[in-house]
C-alpha cells in the first residue's frame, strides 16, 4: 500500500489526526501526559518520528486490532508550491495495544532497527481516543458517558449530572471486567486532593454510585456545599440565610466533620444554641468550644437520622421612641445609628437626637457619635422636653395671650 504525505505541514498532520481545540477542551486534562502512564488503545492518534541516519515522520493511529503501521518513505517528488510530496509504503503493523507510550516507543525502535541503522524513534500523542463509560445508580442522568483516558471518576460522574441528593460520595464503586477495581471516596479527594482516591477511567469501566447507608440533616446557619439540592430561604436580611441539606454520615463521624461537609458555619451562626435533634431528645452543644477543641466532649458522635440544628443570631434592630415609624428592622452590616433612624421614617419634631441611647444586652451606649449598630441592638430616641429658645417663645406667647385675655375681661 502506498500513501502520500505533504511535508512540511504540521497543521496538515494535526488535521489528519483529528485533533481540534474541542478535543483538548473536552478531555479534562489536569496535567501533561506522562509517557510511562498513558496506555495506548484503539483510536489514539500518533506522530511517529525517525531521526538520525534517516529522518522522516508520519501520522498514524492505533487500529481496531491495537496495532500501528510501520511506514517507509518510497519517493519524494517536487511540488510547484515548494513542498515535497512524500510517498510512504506500509511494510508492517506492530501490536502496541495496552502498552504505555514509553514502552511502545521502545518496541517500535526495535522494529525500525531492522530497516535502518543509527536512528532514534519517538512517539507523540496527537489526539486521545474517546470511549464509553457506564455511570449508573444515584446520578441524575445514568447511562453511557463519553470519556477520555485522562478523565477521572469525578469527571464522568459530573457528566452524568452529578450525585443525587441521596447518593453516596464516599463509597463509589469503579468496576472493570465485572470485577471491583477500587472504592472511590470523592469526599476525601475534595478534602485532601489525593488523586489516588479519584482514579482515571478506562474503556468499558462501570461506575456505580450507591445510595447513602446513613445520613444526617444539617439545618440552619451553614453555607451549604455542592449540589445537594439545598433549600435556601432569604429571611430578614441578605446576610441571614437558612440552609437545609442531607449529608452522608460515615462510621465514627462527629459534629465538626459534618459541619465541614456542609461548608462550614456562617458568621451569623448562634454557636451557643446549637443542638442535635435525636428522636424526641435535644442534645445541646457549645459549638464555639467544639470548634476550638475537637476533643471536647460536646463534639459528639452522630447517628443515622440525626438533625443538626445551627440557629442564626437575632438579625433584628429595634428603633423606638420619637420616630415616624417605630418598630423592628432587618439588620444590615455597617449601618450606623442615624441610618436606622432613617429607616424608621426619621425623627419626629420633638425628638431629642442628642439623647439617643443604644441598648446592647445590658450595656447602654450613647448615640451622640453615631456608632455602628450590631444585631439585636435597641435604639431609643427620647422626646425633647424643651427646645431651648423656640420652646420658651412658644410658652411666652401662650402666657401673653392668656394675660391679654384676662386683662380684657377684667376691664369690661
Amino acid at each position: 500500500m502506498v500513501i502520500l504525505t505533504i511535508l512540511p505541514s504540521v497543521h496538515a498532520q494535526t488535521n489528519q489526526a483529528g485533533l481540534s481545540s474541542t478535543d483538548i477542551t473536552m478531555s479534562g486534562l489536569d496535567k501533561p501526559i506522562i509517557s510511562d502512564e498513558y496506555i495506548l488503545m484503539p483510536g489514539d492518534s500518533l506522530l511517529i518520528t525517525i531521526t538520525g541516519g534517516t529522518n522522516y515522520s508520519y501520522v498514524t493511529g492505533v487500529t481496531y486490532e491495537g496495532k500501528v503501521t510501520i511506514n517507509m518513505p518510497v519517493t519524494s517528488m517536487p511540488n510547484p508550491q515548494e513542498l515535497s510530496i512524500i510517498k510512504y509504503d506500509i511494510v508492517a503493523a506492530v501490536p502496541i495495544y495496552g502498552m504505555s507510550l514509553k514502552n511502545a516507543k521502545d518496541s517500535l525502535r526495535c522494529v525500525f532497527l531492522k530497516y535502518f541503522r543509527n536512528i532514534k524513534v519517538d512517539i507523540t500523542l496527537l489526539a486521545m481516543r474517546q470511549f464509553i463509560v457506564f455511570v449508573v445508580g444515584e446520578v441524575k442522568n445514568p447511562g453511557m458517558v463519553r470519556a477520555y483516558p485522562v478523565d477521572r471518576v469525578s469527571t464522568v460522574i459530573q457528566r452524568a449530572g452529578g450525585v443525587t441528593t441521596v447518593g453516596s460520595r464516599s463509597k463509589i464503586e469503579q468496576k472493570r471486567s465485572n470485577a471491583l477495581l477500587q472504592l472511590v471516596n470523592l469526599e476525601n479527594f475534595e478534602k485532601t486532593g489525593d488523586t489516588d482516591i479519584n482514579p482515571y477511567v478506562q474503556d468499558g469501566d462501570l461506575i456505580l454510585v450507591p445510595r447513602m447507608e446513613q445520613s444526617v440533616i444539617i439545618r440552619g446557619a451553614v453555607f451549604g456545599k455542592r449540589e445537594y439540592e439545598l433549600r435556601v430561604a432569604e429571611l430578614t436580611a441578605a446576610r441571614e440565610r437558612t440552609s437545609e441539606g442531607l449529608y452522608e454520615l460515615n462510621q465514627g463521624e462527629r459534629v465538626t466533620e459534618m459541619i465541614s461537609k456542609a461548608g462550614g458555619i456562617t458568621p451569623w451562626a448562634d454557636m451557643k444554641s446549637v443542638y442535635v435533634q435525636r428522636d424526641t431528645a435535644k442534645l445541646y452543644i457549645d459549638l464555639g468550644r467544639v470548634l476550638s477543641n475537637e476533643n471536647d466532649e460536646d463534639n459528639i458522635l452522630l447517628e443515622d437520622g440525626d438533625i443538626l440544628i445551627i440557629p442564626s443570631l437575632n438579625a433584628i434592630v429595634y428603633v423606638q421612641g420619637q420616630v415616624v415609624n417605630p418598630g423592628a428592622f432587618p439588620f444590615q452590616a455597617n449601618l450606623k445609628t442615624s441610618d436606622y433612624i432613617g429607616l424608621a421614617g426619621g425623627p419626629m419634631g420633638d425628638a431629642h437626637l442628642s439623647g439617643v441611647t443604644i441598648y446592647r444586652n445590658k450595656e447602654k451606649i450613647s448615640g451622640k457619635k453615631d456608632p455602628i449598630i450590631e444585631q439585636g441592638d435597641r435604639i431609643m430616641v427620647p422626646r425633647l422636653v424643651f427646645k431651648f429658645w423656640q420652646d420658651y417663645l412658644e410658652i411666652g406667647a401662650v402666657f401673653a395671650s392668656l394675660l391679654i385675655s384676662y386683662l380684657t375681661l377684667t376691664a369690661k
